[in-house]
C-alpha cells in the first residue's frame, strides 16, 4: 500500500489526513519491503510511531494553517495565506510508486497512442518542461545511481520529470536527508525537501514557537532566528533585544540568569 494525495488537494494537518487514497498494487509488499523495517508504517509498529513523527516533524500544522498559528501579527495571515498558495502551486507534489517506465509517461504515451499518431508527442510535467523515460534497462536512481531492475518499485516526482526515478529508501529530503514522509514533496533547485527545510529555505523559522516568520522585523543570532516577542531569556522571560544574553543549545538567557545558572 502507499498513499496518494493530489498537489490540487488542500494540505490538512498531517494527523487527521482523511482524504488520502490508499491504492494496492500486485506489487505493494515489493515496494513496502523495500522501505527499512523500523520506518515500515504498518499499524501498531515502531514504523506507525515513526511515520507520525515525521508528519509532525516534515509537515507541522503551523506551517500550512494559519488559525494554528501564535506568532503571526496583525496582517501576516494574509502573507501566510498567499505563502501556502504559492508553495502548493509551485512546489507541492506526492511521490508516484510504479514499476520502472510505468509512471505518469507511460499512461500519457498509450492514451497519446489510442487517439492517434497526431496526438502521439512527449508530456508536460507540471512545471511544463517536456520530459522523456530513459531507454529500458538503463534505469538508475537519482540519489544512489546504483542501476534499478525493471521488476522493482520505485518513486516518481511529477515536478522532477520522469527521467528521474528514486529507490523507495533514497527518496529523502536533500537537507537533512530523511525519508520523506508519505512521499510528500517539495521540489526546489533539481531536488526534492521535506516541507520544513522547504520553507525555511524561503523564510527565517522562529527558535522560539517553531513558526515561519513573516514579518521583516526580527531578531537573528549565531545563525538562529526569532520573532522580536520571542528573543527572550528562557528563565526570567525578560526581552532581550539590545541587552547581553547568552545563548547555549537554542536556549536564551539574560545576563543575569546566565550568572546564575554558573553557579
Amino acid at each position: 500500500m502507499w498513499v496518494s494525495l493530489s498537489k490540487d488537494e488542500p494540505l490538512q494537518d498531517p494527523l487527521t489526513l482523511l482524504l488520502w487514497e490508499w491504492q494496492v498494487a500486485s506489487w505493494a509488499m515489493q515496494y513496502m519491503e523495500l522501505i527499512p523495517k523500523e520506518m515500515q508504517p504498518v499499524a501498531g509498529t515502531d514504523g506507525a510511531h515513526y511515520r507520525r513523527r515525521q508528519l509532525v516533524r516534515q509537515l507541522p500544522v503551523h506551517d500550512h494553517d494559519p488559525s494554528q498559528c501564535r506568532g503571526l501579527a496583525e496582517g501576516e495571515a494574509k502573507l501566510m495565506e498567499d505563502f501556502v498558495k504559492k508553495y502548493k502551486a509551485e512546489a507541492l507534489g506526492v511521490g508516484e510508486v510504479a514499476l520502472p517506465g510505468q509512471a505518469g509517461n507511460a499512461k500519457e504515451e498509450d492514451k497519446a497512442k489510442d487517439a492517434g499518431p497526431a496526438a502521439e508527442k512527449p508530456p508536460k510535467t507540471s512545471n511544463g518542461a517536456l520530459e522523456s523515460t530513459p531507454t529500458a534497462g538503463l534505469y538508475r536512481c537519482e540519489t544512489c545511481k546504483q542501476a534499478v531492475p525493471e521488476d522493482c518499485p520505485v518513486v516518481y516526482a511529477d515536478r522532477a520529470g520522469y527521467a528521474r526515478l528514486w529507490h523507495p529508501a533514497c527518496f529523502v529530503c536533500c537537507r537533512c536527508a530523511e525519508p520523506l514522509v508519505d512521499l510528500i514533496y517539495f521540489w526546489k533547485s533539481g531536488a526534492a525537501w521535506c516541507g520544513r527545510h522547504y520553507c525555511e529555505s524561503l523564510r527565517p523559522r522562529c527558535a522560539g514557537c517553531d513558526e515561519i516568520i513573516f514579518s521583516e522585523e526580527f531578531q537573528r543570532a549565531e545563525g538562529m532566528a526569532w520573532h522580536k516577542k520571542h528573543f527572550a531569556c528562557l528563565e526570567c522571560e525578560t526581552l532581550l533585544s539590545g541587552k547581553a544574553f547568552s545563548l547555549d543549545k537554542g536556549s536564551l538567557r539574560c545576563a543575569t540568569c546566565s550568572r546564575s545558572k554558573r553557579l
